[in-house]
């Protein structure tokens, strides 16, 4: 009686073994040869059009450009491009900084929000 107790155990113990070989996740063979990442294109990297207002009234860049404009005001406002959905925070000692990228042609106003004044301008030429 205990032989067959010992062999079913042994049995059990080998069948509980293999389920749990079986369901374990298996990492990836580190020797296995891995294909090359494909090149990827290179793209050309955009220019960056810096500008200060009010010093600067029109702010020239081209379609592709990223524009960075930093605005000064004395007094706690929002700067905001409205027909490009940019705006930034501005105050005395603290420039509003409004960076976007240049997707379309066209001249957009630069005005502070409360003030209800226009301090530039920003005119996006085609790229050429």
């Amino acid at each position: 009686m205990v032989w067959r107790r010992v062999a079913l155990f042994f049995v059990l113990l080998i069948l509980i073994g293999a389920i749990a070989n079986a369901t374990v996740p298996r990492e990836k063979d580190a020797t296995a040869p891995t294909a090359p990442p494909a090149a990827v294109p290179a793209t050309p990297a955009a220019d960056v059009v810096h500008a200060r207002l009010p010093a600067e009234n029109d702010v020239v860049a081209h379609v592709g450009d990223v524009v960075q404009i930093d605005v000064a005001h004395d007094a706690q406002d929002v700067v905001q491009v409205p027909a490009l959905g940019v705006e930034a925070p501005v105050e005395r000692g603290i420039d509003g900084q409004l960076v976007f990228d240049a997707d379309r042609a066209g001249r957009f106003a630069v005005t502070l929000r409360d003030a209800g004044t226009r301090v530039g301008t920003v005119d996006v030429k085609e790229a050429g």
